[in-house]
């Protein structure tokens, strides 16, 4: 995940529709341990994903189902997945708009995420 960072490059694509993976330009990247989103351009539009690396689908459930509660709004796990340089994953999904109302949204979630999968695998300072 080294060069998963603003200005690096990643390769996506989505085998479930046969989309091939093709180069894509980091414009936002925050990383939190096993935690990436990141916000993408092909130099005309812009995507964003959030996955968790290395991370069982039935743990990805419980985490989506934890979130939506401690950031009350709705997290769910895509039942799409993508690829990011080789790697398929599903990603999570919730309601943002380019607005300032969600502006905070998609790091709040990264963050929240990142601690509550601390907190499972009993990595909790607390």
């Amino acid at each position: 995940m080294h060069h998963w960072e603003v200005g690096g490059t990643l390769d996506i694509g989505w085998p479930d529709h046969g989309i091939a993976a093709r180069s894509y330009e980091i414009v936002e990247a925050q990383v939190l341990g096993q935690v990436f989103r990141g916000r993408v351009t092909d130099g005309s539009r812009q995507g964003g994903f959030l996955v968790i690396l290395d991370c069982p689908e039935v743990v990805m459930e419980q985490l989506a189902e934890q979130a939506t509660h401690a950031t009350g709004f709705k997290v769910i796990v895509s039942s799409l997945r993508c690829s990011i340089d080789g790697t398929t994953l599903r990603s999570f999904d919730y309601e943002w708009y380019p607005t300032p109302e969600y502006a905070e949204r998609p790091s709040l979630l990264a963050s929240t995420l990142a601690r509550l999968l601390g907190d499972m695998q009993g990595k909790s300072e607390s």
